[in-house]
């Protein structure tokens, strides 16, 4: 257990792994005057996050059982709770199995039932509930064995039951049968899969919002728009802006999803419309989403409006002045590594990159977490420029049957 040496005081706990979804809580919490105590879990690359200037103290943490005895310490001389954020699945995990443990420390995120989130994380839970709330999902099956459903309709996707553990890791496309089985066979780690109808989408979106008081009062401001995907991973270029009329419905049966689970906290929901015009659920993220950080851009705190509501601030005050202008989010390294690996075409990404509005890392009054994770990933840059001269002239193909050889 690596700790960053600061005093022990903070308004806020936030727990996450190192990534843009742990940084933007905490730029988001630090712009509007709240500090943060920090719990990162998971593989590190570099401490970069830990290099906020609105961090109070931060620990990186290399197991469930390092992070909650971080948090007791943290919390060991507050006299009052301590508002939590989770920014993983995992961390959410943590902090719902060491619910009873931690609430006399912290105001958790949850469901109405405390302590059993983790059971919301299920996503076959989640598409039965879904569709029984009259929300369109595409025709789903559990697979428990080997045993492939005789009514599977092809192609299809391939999900883990549940992303803590997993993250995106794990899907998989499959376009007939022997795909399927081929992909059954060779899973080791015993662990039911959901399967789902593939289906042609126009584009692909999130309501990402907060949900208090068990869902009785659902914030969603607006909408991310995926404005480019690469594989299964949505931390990509977006634009996060108000919903239009077509997405009444659609917001509304999201609201009672919302309500069902009983949850309070920070959330996503991901959708997919259909060429068909239909929008199609996928799953609910019980936690703070890594495109957070738009809405926060955008003109809507929801970090900030989570903590004034658990800590008994003035949310509504801070919800009234609360706006929704149109921006424009660049993951600033993985984008322009697709870009260099041929992905993305130099053209668009130039056009996407002047009209970007918001960045993960760079943030011009906290500018040094986005120094170091520029060091971090010169490498990566580099040998991606490579690839890129090696593409334009044409070679790299050659250079790569090569090396095989």
């Amino acid at each position: 257990m690596e700790e960053k040496q600061k005093v022990v005081r903070g308004k806020a706990l936030i727990i996450g792994g190192e990534h843009q979804n742990t940084l933007g809580v905490i730029e988001s919490l630090g712009q509007k005057g709240v500090s943060s105590l920090v719990v990162i879990i998971g593989p590190i690359l570099n401490g970069y996050v830990l290099k906020s200037k609105y961090i109070e103290c931060g620990k990186i943490c290399k197991s469930d059982e390092d992070a909650v005895a971080a948090i007791k310490f943290f919390l060991s001389n507050e006299q009052k709770k301590i508002v939590a954020i989770a920014c993983s699945d995992d961390a959410a995990n943590i902090l719902d199995k060491h619910y009873y443990e931690l609430c006399q420390l912290l105001v958790i995120p949850t469901v109405k039932e405390a302590g059993s989130l983790i059971a919301w994380t299920d996503k076959d839970k989640m598409t039965e509930t879904a569709k029984r709330l009259g929300i369109t999902t595409p025709a789903s099956w559990l697979i428990s064995d080997a045993a492939i459903p005789e009514d599977i309709v092809y192609p299809c996707v391939i999900k883990p039951i549940t992303s803590v553990k997993h993250g995106k890791a794990g899907f998989a496309k499959c376009a007939n049968k022997d795909e399927l089985q081929a992909y059954l066979d060779a899973k080791k780690d015993g662990e039911p899969v959901q399967v789902q109808q593939f289906v042609e989408k126009d584009f692909e979106f999130q309501f990402i919002g907060c949900s208090l008081n068990s869902g009785e009062e659902v914030i969603i401001p607006g909408r991310s728009h995926i404005e480019r995907t690469t594989g299964f991973n949505n931390i990509t270029f977006l634009r996060y802006g108000q919903n239009d009329s077509s997405f009444n419905d659609t917001v509304a049966l999201s609201e009672i999803f919302v309500k069902e689970t009983g949850y309070s906290g920070l959330f996503s929901i991901e959708y997919m419309r259909g060429k068909d015009g239909k929008d199609y659920f996928l799953e609910m993220n019980f936690r703070n989403d890594g495109n957070c950080i738009a809405v926060t851009s955008a003109g809507t705190n929801l970090p900030f409006i989570w903590y004034l509501y658990s800590s008994g601030g003035d949310y509504k005050g801070e919800l009234a002045k609360s706006e929704v202008k149109t921006v424009y989010l660049m993951p600033e390294f993985s984008f322009l590594l697709s870009m260099l690996s041929g992905e993305v075409p130099l053209r668009e990404w130039l056009a996407d990159r002047k009209k970007t509005t918001c960045l993960l890392t760079k943030f011009e009054d906290d500018i040094e977490p986005y120094k170091e994770y520029c060091r971090i990933m010169k490498p990566k840059v580099f040998l991606g420029i490579i690839k890129f001269i090696l593409l334009k002239l044409h070679i790299y193909s050659f250079v790569k049957r090569l090396t095989r050889n």
